[in-house]
């Protein structure tokens, strides 16, 4: 049903589309993650159809972390149009990858909301079209927990229910250092000698993480929705990709919450935007930018919602019922209020591998709380350049 309601939305939008792209004959290559892929050939071909002067539109897989290799290793063999995360600009930007999206489009871009159009821009000058925002959520077996006590990490635990999460990857353990105060890269994310992971809050984050470890269960998205078909999993940190399994694996007691507190403090998370941006080394820009537009429009963040439950960064879709009625989409707009956006400068790069490391280190048991200090000294060099990684 919303599979069909998707393809209805994106006609109506086709028949209204005047077709604008300038390049005869361009042949365009999107990259996409493979999740994606299906849903971004459905909105290429209606694109094509909209506009008959582009010879051929190809959709290929690419996912996030491969992006920017790709572009390093060989710009001109890079795709026209890409869809990265938000904290991967300003390394492609640095690097010339990337086209400053031109004056036409940036009335349309500025109808979405204003962090998602700040995601996008470097320097002030716009680089990306945004399209959908992104942060975490707890989900919940309903009939292991009440709502109650999923409101609290203590109310989880207490119940003799499991919680788990990935303790290896960064983008979701991080959220201790933030819950208990510490930045990344200063208050606004452009200061890259700053990193306070290795303060008192931090030790209390990780020293947290080690008293209670044995509470707590390890493992990724796909592990997490099996366990909960199973009912051996109470309630797991995920994002809103994830829906479509955790809803698949509990069925009715499907649950989903903001992020639990923890000891007292709301629990903080990385928020992300996705962005469709063109390549510098295009040969066919105008046609390259006119996709990344369509791509992008209200149309279709609405269909992202409907097949990926991608949230809509659209203000027009901000009061859209579809949205509105979703306990996933309700989740993840209230987690926003805690939700810290990730860093776009090139230092990123610096803090995903030795932050994980660490944080999963002190989940497995290999760190004690003695020896917190000296690593997490160790991890804030790390991530602000100023030695090697851990």
């Amino acid at each position: 049903m919303k599979k069909t309601l998707a393809v209805f939305i994106a006609a109506v939008m086709l028949a209204a589309f005047i077709p604008a792209c300038g390049n005869n004959n361009a042949a365009l290559t999107v990259w996409c993650a493979q999740d994606d892929k299906e849903m971004i050939t459905m909105m290429v071909n209606e694109f094509s159809a909209a506009n008959p002067s582009v010879k051929s539109v190809k959709v290929e897989v690419c996912e996030d972390d491969a992006t920017r290799a790709k572009f390093e290793g060989n710009p001109q063999a890079a795709a026209d149009v890409i869809c990265i995360p938000h904290d991967q600009l300003g390394a492609l930007v640095e690097g010339g990858a990337l086209c400053e999206i031109t004056e036409k489009y940036i009335g349309a871009i500025g109808e979405n909301t204003a962090l998602s159009i700040k995601a996008g821009q470097v320097g002030g000058r716009q680089y990306g079209f945004p399209s959908s925002f992104e942060t975490q959520l707890l989900f919940y077996d309903k009939s292991i927990l009440s709502n109650t006590e999923a409101v609290t990490l203590e109310g989880i635990l207490s119940s003799g229910a499991l919680f788990a999460m990935d303790f290896g990857n960064a983008y979701f353990s991080a959220n201790w250092f933030f819950t208990y105060g510490c930045k990344l890269f200063g208050d606004d994310g452009n200061d890259k000698t700053f990193c306070d992971f290795d303060s008192p809050d931090g030790v209390a984050a990780m020293s947290y993480l080690i008293d209670n470890r044995e509470k707590f269960g390890n493992c990724a998205a796909d592990t997490a929705a099996g366990l909960f078909k199973e009912h051996k999993l109470g309630a797991y940190i995920g994002g809103p990709w994830n829906a479509a399994a955790m809803t698949e694996a509990l069925k009715g007691n499907y649950g989903c919450a903001m992020l639990p507190a923890v000891d007292g403090k709301p629990m903080k998370s990385f928020a992300g935007f996705k962005l469709y941006c063109v390549n510098a080394n295009t040969k066919n820009k105008a046609a390259a930018m006119e996709l990344a537009s369509w791509l992008t429009n209200p149309a279709n963040q609405k269909t992202r919602f409907l097949t990926r439950n991608l949230i809509p960064v659209a203000v027009s879709l901000a009061d859209d019922i579809d949205v509105a009625v979703s306990a996933t989409a309700k989740a993840v707009m209230a987690q926003g209020a805690y939700a810290i956006a990730m860093p776009s400068i090139p230092e990123i790069g610096n803090f995903w591998e030795p932050t994980g490391k660490l944080t999963l280190s002190c989940y497995q048991g290999d760190l004690g709380i003695s020896e917190l200090q000296d690593e997490l000294t160790r991890l804030a060099s790390a991530i602000k350049g100023l030695s090697p990684a851990l």
